[in-house]
């Protein structure tokens, strides 16, 4: 028998939802974008690189402005300017332009991700459950949607313009449908800063966040290649081990609340990073395509929940507030999006891509490492 969905936990997912949709639909289109301005690899790559230096550039701003507006309210603009900033991408029609749109698309994209999550932990606790891990299993869920409607509309030869949006009015439906099922901050009584140095608790979490951060995104870069050599076919493109991933990812995000209630927070990062480096280890180990799969489907799982139990963690502090204390891990943890695929690029270049990848292993170890560390 089903368990009963609140409006509330209905209408946060429905903003987690969105949000996955937004971004893998953007992320399906790059080749056409490509096209368009008739980009050279790396002309691409450095137009591509002002989103994440726009989603970097949020994380200081995102935790004062959701602690003074509301993380409710900044919900809800955040979505809606997304949502338009997704349609702006697909009409720029200059380098300048489009590299302003992205960089305003990765702001946006990480002030909604802030505060949506703080909307979240708000939410966690009116219900007394977890509810976290389940959220960011529906991004997952959006994401996956999106790659199925970007397939359909280039079948269909919808332009870039058309297919965004479509996306962007169902974004904008979507919040202004359920927003009035969000709920206000609870006010806390005790005075909490926004504007102060972490910790060592969450400096620790942060790091946390930094290796499964790297190891997503190596996955994210590196899986596809590392899959078609398994194959032993380097002509032959496929994303089956990428997919075996993102998957298992979806299905551990979606079991992660409830891990959470049996075990606790800490065995459940530990298994975590003992997912990811078993996971790793078993398919650089041995070269074969069921192997491989196996593999990456545990390291999905992995770092399926590390940061719904981190973001958790975080909020729990007392040096700062919930909003601030969700930047600051963010902060750590996404310098390992930025500097994870370069660095496995680097070292594959040097050594080849199965021992390069092998620091997706260590990683995993760190993290059951680390974990020792956190407090309960």
């Amino acid at each position: 028998m089903l368990k009963k969905i609140t409006p509330t936990q209905l209408a946060i997912s429905v903003y987690f939802f969105i949000c996955g949709l937004i971004f893998s639909s953007w992320a399906s289109r790059i080749p056409a974008i490509k096209d368009h301005f008739s980009f050279n690899e790396a002309e691409l790559g450095a137009v591509l690189f002002t989103l994440p230096l726009g989603a970097l550039s949020a994380l200081p701003f995102a935790g004062w402005v959701v602690q003074k507006l509301g993380s409710k309210r900044i919900s809800i603009y955040s979505l809606i300017v997304y949502s338009i900033s997704l349609f702006l991408i697909s009409i720029a029609n200059t380098v300048a332009t489009l590299s302003v749109v992205l960089f305003l698309f990765g702001f946006i994209g990480n002030l909604a991700n802030i505060s949506m999550n703080t909307q979240g932990l708000v939410i966690q606790k009116v219900l007394d459950k977890p509810i976290l891990s389940k959220l960011h299993a529906m991004w997952s869920i959006g994401a996956f949607l999106a790659a199925a409607i970007s397939g359909w509309t280039m079948k269909l030869n919808f332009t870039t313009s058309t297919h965004f949006i479509l996306i962007a009015l169902l974004g904008l439906l979507s919040c202004l449908s359920v927003n009035k099922f969000l709920v206000k901050d609870q006010e806390n009584n005790q005075p909490q800063k926004i504007f102060v140095l972490p910790t060592k608790g969450l400096m620790l979490l942060g790091f946390i966040c930094f290796c499964v951060a790297m190891s997503e995104g190596a996955m994210a870069d590196w899986s596809s290649l590392y899959y078609r050599m398994a194959l032993k076919d380097l002509q032959k493109v496929s994303t089956t081990g990428y997919t075996a991933f993102a998957f298992s990812m979806a299905i551990g995000r979606f079991m992660g609340d409830r891990l959470i209630q049996l075990f606790g927070y800490n065995r459940v990062l530990k298994l975590n990073g003992l997912f990811i480096l078993i996971g790793m280890s078993l398919a650089l180990a041995f070269h074969s395509s069921i192997t491989v799969i196996i593999g990456f489907s545990l390291v999905g799982l992995g770092v399926s929940s590390v940061f719904p139990v981190v973001y958790i963690l975080a909020a729990k502090n007392t040096s700062m507030a919930p909003s601030a204390a969700l930047s600051a891990v963010s902060s750590v943890g996404f310098v390992g999006f930025l500097v994870g695929p370069p660095i496995i690029g680097f070292i594959a270049q040097q050594t080849g891509l199965r021992l390069a990848l092998g620091i997706v292993a260590f990683l995993g170890l760190f993290i059951w490492l680390l974990t020792f560390k956190v407090k309960k």
